[in-house]
């Protein structure tokens, strides 16, 4: 029951940050595609059915995760990703993925807000 309400409440103070999300991994992934000379870069779509596979990995961690990165069942999960340049540069290299979803959170501890995202591996 506990779970439950946590995955209300987070579900309650989510909000999907489609538009800043997407273009900002976007535009990662053109430099690092202009960079290495990437030509099959797919520019990915969002999907916002994903977004509550992200509130379930949020949900295990109490709302509050360390930074991470978890593959299963092809995709990949980024939890509290804002400034992390390792994640941004694993999704910018993955040049098969196709659809992106991403959601910001409120750690209820402290108050941080929490940037999550997951993608699929291509």
């Amino acid at each position: 029951m506990k779970s439950l309400i946590l995955l209300l409440l987070l579900m309650s103070t989510a909000y999907s940050n489609l538009p800043r999300c997407t273009n900002e991994i976007n535009a990662i992934r053109r430099r690092y595609a202009n960079e290495f000379s990437t030509a099959n870069m797919n520019k990915l779509a969002y999907n916002p059915k994903w977004e509550k596979k992200i509130l379930g990995k949020l949900e295990s961690s109490g709302g509050c995760p360390d930074k991470s990165g978890e593959y299963e069942d092809g995709f990949v999960f980024g939890l509290n990703i804002r400034n992390w340049k390792g994640f941004q540069l694993h999704v910018a290299s993955n040049s098969e993925s196709m659809e992106i979803a991403c959601v910001e959170t409120r750690c209820e501890r402290d108050g941080e807000l929490i940037t999550s995202a997951v993608f699929d591996i291509g």
